[in-house]
């Protein structure tokens, strides 16, 4: 089974780079979309860590696909 997610890239204050995952995200979401929703994370400062603001800047935006061939699984059983 393949699952989707978007991954947000943001640099902190330290130049370091945080994630954020979203699953199951809508399709085809436009550059502008993706970068004004990032730019409102940016711009609200809410979340730091020891005084580093964790989403300084944005960074960047991707779609990954993952794909899961069950074998067996017990809680199925």
């Amino acid at each position: 089974m393949a699952k989707r997610v978007l991954k947000l890239s943001f640099k902190n204050e330290k130049n370091k780079t945080k994630t954020i995952t979203i699953a199951d995200p809508k399709d085809g979401l436009s550059k502008e979309a993706v970068q004004d929703a990032m730019a409102k994370i940016v711009g609200a400062k809410a979340f730091s860590k020891e005084e580093v603001n964790l989403y300084a800047a944005v960074d960047s935006a991707k779609y990954y696909t993952t794909q899961s061939d069950e074998i067996f699984d017990t809680d199925a059983e």
